[in-house]
Parts: structure tokens; C-alpha cells; sequence
């Protein structure tokens, strides 16, 4: 009975893997949309531009968090969770007020969408 119940928990695992980044795609022509989410005028994956470089975000970050910080920046930062903690620290911006960051305002499934995408960097 165990092994059937690890089996079908394997295999479940396994199916929805790929799932994980469905909607990459759709988060990369978002991210590289220059005139509807703006995101290269200040970011790139693999180097510095304005903004922070992007490569291996999804190594500091969980999804949901960047989720929260694309539909509201300004609100992720007050509310100084663990993951916002240690994002001002590993900045040097423990004591700022507020980031300089400026989302256009996005859908929860943009966002989502964008966060897939750079989950997969």
C-alpha cells in the first residue's frame, strides 16, 4: 500500500512539474514588452542596467513574493516580511523608505506570468 500511495505521489509530482513555468512564456513577451511593462528600460538577465540584473532571481525569491513586489512594490516593502528583510539587507537599503522601483500596474496573472518567466533564470 505504501509504495502504490509513493508511486502515484511520484508520478503526480512528476506530471505537474512541467507545469511549474507554463505560463514562461508568456511572462518572457511581457518582461521583453518594452512599451506595456517597461521591464528592460531598467532590468536585464545577465548584466547590471538601471536596475538590478535579474540572472537567478528565482534562487533568491520565492514566486508569490515577486508577485507581491510586481503588483505592489511600495507595499511588499513596508510590510518588511523575511523575504523583503532580506532583500533590503542584501541591498544596503535596510533603512530606505521605499525602493525606486515602478511596476506599471499589472494583473495578478501578469505578474504571475513574469514571475514564471524569471523563475526559469
Amino acid at each position: 500500500m505504501k509504495k502504490e500511495v509513493l508511486a502515484v505521489a511520484l508520478a503526480t509530482g512528476l506530471a505537474a512539474a512541467p507545469m511549474a513555468f507554463a505560463d514562461a512564456a508568456k511572462g518572457e513577451a511581457l518582461f521583453n514588452d518594452k512599451g506595456a511593462t517597461k521591464c528592460l528600460v531598467c532590468h536585464a538577465i545577465g548584466k547590471k542596467v538601471v536596475g538590478p540584473d535579474l540572472a537567478g532571481i528565482g534562487k533568491r525569491h520565492t514566486k508569490p513574493w515577486m508577485v507581491k513586489w510586481l503588483t505592489d512594490t511600495q507595499g511588499t516593502w513596508a510590510a518588511n516580511d523575511p523575504e523583503t528583510a532580506e532583500l533590503k539587507t542584501r541591498v544596503n537599503k535596510a533603512t530606505k523608505p521605499k525602493p525606486a522601483h515602478m511596476t506599471p500596474k499589472l494583473s495578478d496573472e501578469q505578474a504571475g506570468d513574469i514571475a514564471d518567466f524569471l523563475m526559469t533564470k
